[in-house]
């Protein structure tokens, strides 16, 4: 992996980087390379392709959660998969606690050795369907999952009014039509659709950001 490709990355972004957190995303990645083979965890083999389009691209909404969570917030990664955004956004924020909810075993197995590995202190790996999932968090976030409207039912259950949620989703357009079939499905939010720019990367990001959730039927 390229170190300087990442420590860039993230100067573009605006993010603070210690060196020890530089390594723990580099054994991170290595790790995932190890085990990409068998648990087919992201589609990319190259390192520095998992930097650009899982990292970097996990890292992109870094302002947004330092603007709309507190320190000692407990967020809820929900379809954690390969750890992302969850254990990037756990070592770029070790001042928030992150839970990386997984109900595929393998997955939930590689999500507890990565963590291990990295030597995270402020994360933890949830082996359970969400719909199992019985705690509140503070926030809630999301890549690379359901449809919006596919898992409202079950984000509401595990938010407070006072929750946000943070949906990384790719072309606006997209973001924006699933808002609108999550509201003539019955929901009520506040929502903001932000710009995400993903560093060495030429494709439309986007982040739903949610907060006052209300189902009215």
């Amino acid at each position: 992996m390229d170190r300087e490709l990442l420590e860039s990355g993230l100067e573009r972004i605006g993010i603070p980087y210690t060196a020890e957190m530089i390594d723990r995303i580099s054994s991170y990645v290595s790790e995932i390379v190890l085990f990409n083979p068998a648990y087919k965890l992201v589609g990319d083999k190259d390192p520095d392709e998992i930097v650009i389009r899982h990292v970097l691209d996990s890292a992109a909404a870094y302002p947004a959660f330092i603007a709309r969570t507190l320190p000692g917030s407990v967020i809820a990664d929900l379809g954690s998969g390969a750890g992302f955004p969850g254990i990037v956004l756990s070592i770029l924020m070790p001042d928030r606690k992150f839970v990386l909810v997984e109900r595929m075993r393998r997955r939930a197995q590689f999500l507890a050795l990565a963590i291990a590995r990295t030597g995270i202190k402020n994360a933890e790996c949830d082996e359970k369907d969400l719909r199992e999932e019985k705690r509140v968090f503070d926030a809630v976030t999301a890549r690379a999952f359901h449809p919006l409207y596919d898992i409202a039912a079950d984000v509401i259950s595990v938010i407070s009014p006072s929750s946000v949620s943070l949906f990384y989703k790719g072309q606006r357009q997209n973001a924006v039509s699933e808002l609108d079939v999550l509201r003539g499905e019955g929901y009520s939010f506040d929502a903001e659709v932000q710009d995400l720019k993903v560093p060495y990367l030429d494709e439309r990001r986007t982040l739903c950001v949610l907060t006052n959730w209300k189902y009215n039927r």
